[in-house]
């Protein structure tokens, strides 16, 4: 599909001499576009009505040379100062960027369908995206000397199906050619008269049109998809179709919209003028199926989907997550999608829904290798604590759980199951102390919390251990010691409490406060 869209950058025109023509233009056919490397041949249509490669009420003088084997003409503006001009299109179509550095040098071709296509060769600068629809009268290139040339000029050819055809502006042939130049000359008639008309105008109109968005660059066309119609201005668009009006899009706004594709692509048309935030700060506009938002220490940033609304239920930019940083990104296992924001990120996954990760919850996630770690996608929002102490989140595999005195860790699989059992935070146990770390001798796994600690193997299945039973175990050597791994929870016996170990027990007299050992 065509990317119809582009408007005319300013460039200052430099005062130099003008220049002479093409240094070698012989090899051309075969080196840059051959005729015999253009498109199938096409069903001719009737001429374009071609005009001017060069700016309206500009008088230029032509020649041709025998070495130019596609009817060519090389232009120079009467009076000098030909490099740094302008270079415009001289009939609607598709532009293409091309660079030959021994030949035509950089140049542009324009496909106008019907089997008509035009060259500008010796470019010194491109001034639209490559593969672009441009408007009659729009600028293309700034006029300058690469490639094979002696001098800054315009060469010019106009080509049906491939074959160099005599040169026709505003009607008129411009055969039989002269060879050099100074004997004739032609007043350029390429005004881009551009047009602004309808509901288009009246918003151009209501917006203070001149002054917010600059003078009209290109008529109004009909956008690739044939639903709406819009205008480009000097500093922005206006787009509209039937069911949603005309709508500004301008600036660094307009920018990402055009490259994440103007409404063809995930957007789809604004519904939206550029509007300011509520905070001051920012500058939006919303689409169809997204917004794109703006600040100056972000930049601009498209969000959509099931991450947008997740966004929106926490407040925008007014939330705790601020404004994006960047647009929707696939993650790198393929299941997912997300925005980073200033203070944190939104996940989505077809199976756990658009969850929001920030602060230190997110940072040790982030640390222990975002989705790809164990945990993987968060399954909640950040929640307050029952106890109004901690945050945390849920993941898929376990939990990343923060208070201010103890840090963010993370708690995962039968460790995480049996915290669960004890009543998480508010059991036993409280708060975790670590992450879930490989025990010594490399057979366990285990946290600890800060009231007690958890220890797992493939065996024992995971067991608590806490109070002074646990700091007996730990004055022994931890799972290093006689006694080994815990393999029941603490318990209660007569006069006190006891836990058993793969190689013994631990006993706890509640009456003298103090634990004996003995092994199995």
């Amino acid at each position: 599909m065509l990317n119809s869209r582009t408007w005319v950058s300013g460039l200052s025109l430099a005062l130099l001499l003008s220049g002479t023509g093409c240094g070698s233009e012989a090899s051309n056919a075969d080196t840059q576009e051959a005729p015999t490397q253009e498109a199938s041949i096409t069903s001719a249509l009737a001429r374009p009505n071609f005009q001017a490669p060069f700016p309206c009420g500009q008088s230029w003088t032509y020649s041709h040379h025998s070495a130019e084997v596609r009817r060519a003409l090389d232009f120079v503006k009467n009076g000098g100062g030909t490099n740094g001009q302008p270079q415009l299109a001289s009939a609607a179509g598709y532009a293409t960027h091309h660079v030959q550095s021994g030949g035509a040098g950089n140049y542009i071709k324009i496909d106008h369908g019907g089997g008509w296509t035009t060259y500008y060769f010796h470019l010194s600068a491109f001034s639209v995206p490559n593969g672009t629809q441009v408007a009659q009268g729009q600028q293309i290139g700034v006029t300058g000397s690469t490639g094979a040339s002696s001098g800054p000029h315009v060469h010019y050819e106009q080509l049906l199906n491939g074959v160099g055809q005599d040169i026709v502006i505003n009607g008129v042939s411009l055969a039989p050619y002269p060879g050099s130049y100074g004997s004739r000359s032609i007043t350029s008639n390429n005004c881009n008269r551009c047009e602004i008309k309808g509901d288009i105008k009246a918003k151009y109109d209501a917006v203070n049109g001149l002054a917010l968005l600059g003078a009209c660059q290109a008529g109004e066309l009909a956008t690739p998809d044939g639903v709406g119609r819009f205008n480009h201005f000097e500093r922005g668009s206006i787009y509209w179709t039937p069911t949603l009006g005309a709508h500004v899009v301008m600036g660094q706004i307009r920018i990402k919209w055009e490259q994440v594709g103007w409404e063809v692509g995930v957007l789809g048309y604004p519904i939206t003028d550029e509007v300011a935030t509520p905070d001051g700060v920012g500058r939006y506009n919303h689409f169809e199926r997204g917004s794109i938002y703006w600040t100056q220490n972000t930049g601009a940033w498209e969000i959509h989907g099931d991450i947008r609304e997740k966004w929106k239920q926490l407040g925008w930019e007014r939330s705790d997550l601020g404004y994006p940083t960047t647009g929707e990104q696939k993650t790198p296992d393929g299941a997912g999608r997300y925005n980073h924001f200033q203070n944190g990120s939104i996940y989505w996954t077809q199976a756990t829904g658009a969850r929001e990760v920030r602060g230190l919850i997110r940072a040790k996630w982030e640390e222990l290798g975002w989705e790809t770690s164990y945990l993987g996608y968060p399954t909640t929002d950040e929640q307050g604590a029952t106890d109004g102490v901690g945050r945390y989140n849920h993941f898929q595999r376990g939990s990343i759980y923060f208070t201010p005195a103890t840090g963010a860790h993370e708690v995962i699989g039968d460790i995480n199951t049996k915290w669960v059992a004890l009543g998480r935070e508010a059991g036993l146990l409280g708060y975790p102390l670590t992450d879930e770390t490989k025990t010594p001798d490399g057979v366990g796994r285990f946290n600890h919390f800060q009231n007690g600690s958890i220890y797992w193997t493939s065996t024992t299945g995971a067991r608590e251990v806490h109070g002074p039973i646990r700091a007996k175990w730990e004055s022994l050597g931890w799972e290093r010691s006689a006694l080994g791994y815990p393999v029941t929870d603490e318990y209660a016996v007569t006069g006190g409490r006891e836990s058993e170990f793969q190689k013994g027990f631990l006993t706890l007299n509640t009456a003298t406060n103090t634990v004996s050992v003995r092994m199995k």
